[in-house]
């Protein structure tokens, strides 16, 4: 009797770590606070992962390339010290839609980014685009800071400027601005080999997070 109550608080105690290992994992990285600081948070968000690799050529899983560049733009967020930060995933892990724009509204983000790789099958298709939900009007702040962040992204890596355009997605439930980014193709053979390359990341990493800047100082002049 004694050896069975033994075994089934070793049980408990085993599924109350998996509990709080799982939830950890969702809110992005190490124990982070669950409140964002008095400074403008920024929810990143790496697209697909886990049981959904997104789109897949040879070795290469788009999940695993939004999520290396998602890495460096939050670090080079931490290390500039003016906004806060958090990310959907940091880790391969499933992660719901609604569980992604949830905690963007949950936390009272300033600004939602998805980051993300496209694909073609038209495998001469190429460059950057941005996109946001349909459901937003032309002059809403989403608007101006797709077009803010388009700019900053396609300026700096010369990639074609495919524009920002509307289209049906779970942005529309955000409560802040949101945007979802397409790198580049990983259907186009040159543009794939770019997304794979961490100097090129890097460039991606850095004019993002310069478009966020940008945006910040656009929306609200007293950003500094």
């Amino acid at each position: 009797m004694r050896r069975g109550l033994v075994l089934g608080l070793v049980v408990v105690a085993v599924l109350a770590a998996c509990v709080a290992a799982a939830l950890l994992v969702f809110r992005g990285s190490s124990p982070e606070p669950d409140t964002p600081t008095s400074l403008p948070l920024v929810v990143l968000d790496a697209g697909h992962g886990g049981r959904d690799p997104g789109a897949v050529y040879g070795e290469t899983h788009e999940a695993d390339v939004n999520l290396a560049v998602l890495e460096l733009v939050y670090a080079l967020i931490e290390e500039d010290g003016r906004l806060d930060v958090r990310a959907t995933r940091r880790y391969d892990i499933s992660v719901s839609l609604e569980n992604r724009i949830g905690l963007a509204n949950e936390l009272g983000a300033a600004l939602y980014l998805s980051i993300q790789s496209n694909a073609s099958p038209c495998l001469e298709a190429a460059g950057v685009e941005t996109l946001v939900s349909d459901q937003v009007a032309v002059d809403a702040p989403a608007w101006q800071f797709a077009e803010i962040l388009q700019d900053a992204v396609s300026n700096a890596t010369g990639a074609r400027d495919r524009g920002v355009r509307a289209q049906d997605l779970y942005l529309h439930r955000a409560e802040m601005p949101a945007a979802l980014l397409e790198m580049g193709f990983l259907s186009n053979d040159s543009e794939c080999a770019k997304l794979l390359d961490p100097a090129y990341q890097a460039l991606l990493a850095d004019a993002i997070f310069q478009g966020i800047l940008a945006y910040l100082e656009y929306a609200n002049p007293t950003f500094e």
